[in-house]
């Protein structure tokens, strides 16, 4: 298939994917903005002024953290049984399953970005970005994006022929919700246990997002971008290895 036609094939899927979701509901694209909106009001409520933690720009801090973190767990926990799902679509058009995957992230990603551009200028009344950080967001967003659809494809690769993956992969990101600085910063944790951090794939996605609006620093930006883009590469060397060790018996066992 052509660059061109699998282009065409997924902005459309990524299209009827948006429409099927809020078919026939009565609020319809509303519903993209109220999940995340309720999660970030919840937890700035009872983290701000119930435990009460000090953390400076507290708000910025987890509109950095929060949304992109709920990007990520909705792509994946609704895209790695894709594969299964759309048996007969693989099967009967032809349809590159890379293109399956790709359509869900972007529109999961649209999920992301309208509430996270409603939070980012309601926010501004009251705090200050640093316009340097903002200028680097592009680069942050889009290792976000990549690193994700990888290590989704990955996951939906898998789930072709272990069926337990997408348990296994809910049951690992509703632990790593609590083990990723999202509601709470990385020093709060003892100095022994940090370096787990450094090893989550999904931290270091996240936190050049979170430098460029949060506590934007040149070196710290320099060592997140670094490592967010060593993990992205290491996804999609993953996913494209995996999908070429697998790609003959793919179709056969989908």
């Amino acid at each position: 298939m052509s660059f061109k036609r699998q282009l065409l094939v997924t902005s459309t899927l990524t299209l009827a994917e948006m429409k099927a979701r809020y078919r026939n509901t009565l609020a319809g694209v509303l519903w993209v903005m109220l999940n995340p909106l309720i999660m970030f009001a919840v937890q700035a409520l009872i983290f701000k002024y119930i435990l009460r933690i000090d953390i400076e720009r507290y708000f910025i801090f987890l509109l950095s953290g929060l949304l992109p973190w709920i990007f990520i767990y909705n792509t994946i926990s609704q895209s790695v049984h894709a594969f299964i799902t759309m048996r007969e679509s693989l099967l009967s058009f032809q349809i590159h399953p890379m293109s399956i995957i790709l359509s869900k992230t972007l529109d999961q990603f649209i999920n992301f970005i309208l509430p996270f551009i409603l939070l980012f200028f309601y926010l501004r009344q009251t705090e200050d970005y640093n316009i340097y950080g903002i200028l680097f967001l592009p680069i942050a967003l889009l290792i976000l994006l990549v690193g994700t659809f990888a290590f989704t494809l990955f996951l939906a690769n898998l789930q072709v022929f272990l069926r337990d993956t997408q348990y296994i992969s809910n049951f690992m990101l509703s632990i790593l919700f609590f083990l990723t600085p999202i509601f709470y910063p990385r020093h709060m944790l003892p100095a022994e246990y940090q370096v787990f951090v450094d090893l989550n794939p999904f931290y270091n996605l996240i936190y050049p997002f979170k430098v460029c609006l949060w506590q934007f620093n040149s070196s710290d930006l320099y060592t997140a971008l670094v490592n967010g883009a060593a993990v992205t590469s290491i996804c999609v060397a993953l996913a494209l290895v995996f999908w070429r060790w697998t790609r003959n018996e793919f179709y056969i066992n989908i």
